[in-house]
């Protein structure tokens, strides 16, 4: 796996671990083309695989790092909530401010990926940093 995205993915998969979220099986392949690019230098991919398929994530190595966090950290998060569906309660990351309603956003505030509650915009917890 490319080191840019292997870096992103480790405070998002901190995250999983922290509120016992399914883990995906992550591979270089099983994505159409190379799992570096299919014809360019400047994105890394990769699939994510849990008990029902996989789905591809992939980073923007243009981005800076903070950036590419969050673009994997929303993606991740996609997966996740179709791991959860009809097992366990959708919206991960929970959003403390709204238990019962949504989850928190991936973004970037202050050179720093941020998980932001959508409703308020407000910063609830540095992604790799939920407990």
């Amino acid at each position: 796996m490319h080191p840019d995205l292997e870096r992103a993915l480790q405070p998002v998969f901190d995250d999983l671990r922290a509120t016992s979220a399914p883990l995906p099986r992550r591979v270089d392949d099983g994505w159409p083309g190379d799992a570096r690019g299919d014809d360019d230098d400047f994105t890394a991919r990769a699939m994510l695989w849990g008990r029902d398929g996989g789905q591809g994530v992939l980073v923007d190595l243009r981005l800076t790092l903070p950036e590419e966090i969050a673009d994997v950290a929303d993606r991740v998060q996609d997966w996740t909530i179709e791991e959860l569906w009809g097992i366990a309660p959708t919206n991960w990351p929970r959003c403390p401010r709204h238990p019962d309603s949504h989850p928190l956003q991936a973004r970037v505030r202050d050179a720093a990926a941020w998980w932001v509650c959508p409703r308020d915009d407000v910063p609830v917890s540095l992604v790799g940093s939920l407990r």
